[in-house]
């Protein structure tokens, strides 16, 4: 798999606040001067994240790795209504990240479907040395759901998302998938800013104007403290 950062990479400059901001965040995107506008219909967003036995991928982002890997079954819609998703992936090499996604039809992901029989049907979409990769990484952590917002500026070189009603579900301990079971969490959005590496200056005014800190923030690293209280 080759790893060197592809033009096409983009950046995502996130934030995070409590879900009482909402309306500061909406209102910032409806009055900015780069006229955005919804793109899509809002959307639930499921992942499976998955890791290492030793949490490699968690440890890597702990520490703020200029390296990073990232693996996760996404899919859209409620639990019950699904029907495809997309193996994904995600790398970062310093600022600079992009995805590779192996579209998987026919999947149900529910209670009653064993690790064992998903991680078997995610690998065999895979070949060579991404199956080597996969099977490095493949230990089902948590999943997540929240519901995602999507606003494109007018010439469409920036996308805002807005996530939010977050759930999160462990998937750690046990041989089936948990969808019953949530964590405990405390209410919050994410907004993340996403823009092509070739846009970086024109994105400075942009970012400056933004009405919270900018901070790092990773969903797969929120969601493991939040069910390990690490």
């Amino acid at each position: 798999m080759n790893n060197l950062v592809p033009k096409d990479s983009r950046l995502e400059i996130k934030f995070i606040t409590h879900e009482m901001n909402y309306p500061l965040v909406l209102n910032w995107i409806k009055l900015n001067k780069e006229n955005f506008k919804k793109r899509y219909p809002d959307r639930i967003v499921n992942n499976i994240y998955f890791d290492s036995f030793d949490y490699e991928a968690f440890k890597d982002n702990i520490y703020g790795s200029s390296s990073r890997l990232k693996i996760r079954y996404r899919w859209y819609s409620h639990f019950k209504n699904q029907k495809s998703g997309n193996l994904e992936f995600k790398f970062k090499r310093n600022i600079f990240g992009w995805k590779k996604k192996y579209k998987i039809l026919n999947l149900k992901i529910d209670s009653n479907l064993k690790f064992n029989q998903l991680k078997k049907i995610l690998k065999q979409t895979l070949s060579g040395y991404e199956q080597v990769i996969f099977e490095n990484n493949c230990e089902p952590k948590i999943i997540n759901q929240y519901v995602r917002e999507y606003y494109e500026n007018f010439n469409k070189k920036f996308r805002i998302t807005i996530d939010t009603s977050h759930n999160i579900y462990d998937q750690r301990f046990g041989k089936r998938v948990n969808l019953t079971n949530k964590a405990l969490i405390q209410k919050y959005i994410v907004v993340e800013f996403k823009f092509d590496r070739n846009n970086i200056d024109l994105s400075k005014s942009m970012l400056k104007s933004i009405p919270f800190r900018i901070s790092r923030n990773s969903k797969y690293i929120n969601s493991i403290r939040s069910v390990s209280g690490i």
